[in-house]
Parts: structure tokens; sequence; C-alpha cells
């Protein structure tokens, strides 16, 4: 049973990936929540709001996951969990801080594999992505961050798309 995560900051081509690896395992993707929302509602929001919209996205990852016994994920928890330590740790409460945390760790048991892809590319704009390249690797250092801390296993993928897949089901086993 593969329920596989792709995981790293925007930019770093966990969509091209999650739809090569579903593809070839033949298993559902679930896209990134997040883009479930229009723009928008990212701008101009104040911190409680946009804080809002995390615990939103967060729930919506659970729930997209609940749904499937096997995938392959355009994001985790732990990505939500990276956003969250970012934009909202520092506003919100110690209760609410500890609630975020506790789901979205408590959801890390459930992947088989997680695969952490490093900004190795500048960001493109995409109509929808932060294309700030310092925002880029700030939360790629929360992710590192936080996989490290809480000693969870992953694999990191590089290079090319093609390299990445292949390492990838190299890694499952799979051929």
């Amino acid at each position: 049973m593969f329920r596989i995560a792709v995981i790293g900051s925007q930019c770093t081509g966990k969509s091209s990936v999650a739809e090569a690896l579903a593809e070839k395992l033949k298993l559902p993707r679930i896209s990134e929540v997040a883009r479930k929302f229009d723009k928008s509602m990212f701008v101009n929001k104040t911190n409680k709001e946009f804080c809002n919209l995390q615990h939103q996205i967060l729930s919506m990852q659970l729930k997209e996951e609940a749904k499937y016994k096997e995938f392959v994920s355009d994001r985790s928890t732990i990505d939500n969990m990276a956003y969250w330590v970012h934009n909202c740790a520092n506003i919100a409460t110690t209760e609410e801080n500890s609630l975020y945390v506790s789901k979205a760790l408590g959801n890390v048991k459930n992947y088989t594999h997680l695969f952490l892809l490093v900004p190795e590319f500048y960001p493109v704009d995409d109509g929808f992505r932060d294309t700030n390249i310092v925002y880029q690797l700030q939360i790629a250092e929360a992710i590192h961050t936080i996989l490290h801390m809480n000693s969870i296993k992953h694999h990191t993928l590089r290079g090319t798309l093609e390299n990445r897949l292949k390492d990838a089901l190299n890694i499952l086993k799979v051929t």
C-alpha cells in the first residue's frame, strides 16, 4: 500500500512529480488543496483571517487523504505545518499552536513515503504561487526543520523530473 506525499516549498516541482508518480502507480492524486481557494483569498488578509485559512487548508488536506486507501499527494500536513509556523505561530495562542501542530504531526504516521523536493530553480509565476525566492527558501527551511526536529523519515529527490521519478520508483521498489 502506498500513501505518498510529495513535499516542499512552492515552485519545486511537486505537482509534476506527484502527477507522474500517480500515473505510473495508477493511484489517485490529491492536488494541492490550497489551490481550491481563489488566490485573492490569501491577499490583504488580517493575520487572524490568514490563520483561519491555514486551518481550513489543513482540514481539507486531512479530509482529502481520508477519502483514499492509497494515494499520491501534492503536499502533506508537514507542508501545512510549515506555512502555519512561518505565518501564524507568532500570533496564535499556545492552544491554537498545539492543536494545529498536533493535527499536522499526528497525521504523518499515515504516510508510507515522503518525497522532499528542495528549491533548485527560481519560482515561476503561474498566477497562484508566491514567486518571492526568499519566501520559498524560508518555507523550505521550515519544512527541513520540522522533518529533522521530529525525526521524520523522508527521501530527497533532485534533478530533472525524469531523475526524480526514477529515484522515487527505485525507493518504492517499482519498475
